[in-house]
């Protein structure tokens, strides 16, 4: 693991096993490839800056949450065809979640809780 990663996370993540389709800001379509308490890792063909702010709509259980997050990493992974206005790079990035209202957090306890396997 690299040095800029802690080994230990504060949260339990849940690595989803198909990728579930959310946003990123308004306009920015993203998969999310996992989840927590603590944030999301998500992959997408627009580029989000690290240290950046940002919105993330969560799909949870027939309902859309929207947390704000910042931006603590993000790097290229891959080349794919590019949608009109991306890059044609395929990137991954991590998002933090700022502090979560208690009905964002309760929803994201009970998605989490009824997926942990």
């Amino acid at each position: 693991m690299s040095p800029e990663y802690p080994a230990k996370r504060r949260y339990a993540r849940l690595t989803l096993k198909e990728p579930v389709s959310g946003d990123v800001t308004a306009s920015h379509d993203v998969h999310i490839l996992d989840l927590s308490l603590g944030g999301v890792r998500v992959e997408h063909t627009h580029i989000l800056r690290p240290g950046s702010t940002c919105y993330v709509r969560l799909p949870l259980k027939q309902q859309i949450v929207t947390v704000m997050g910042r931006v603590v990493w993000s790097r290229a992974v891959g080349r794919m065809a590019a949608e009109q206005g991306g890059t044609g790079l395929l990137y991954q990035s991590g998002i933090e979640f700022a502090a979560l209202s208690r009905e964002a957090q309760s929803l994201l306890e009970a998605f989490l809780e009824s997926h942990d396997t």
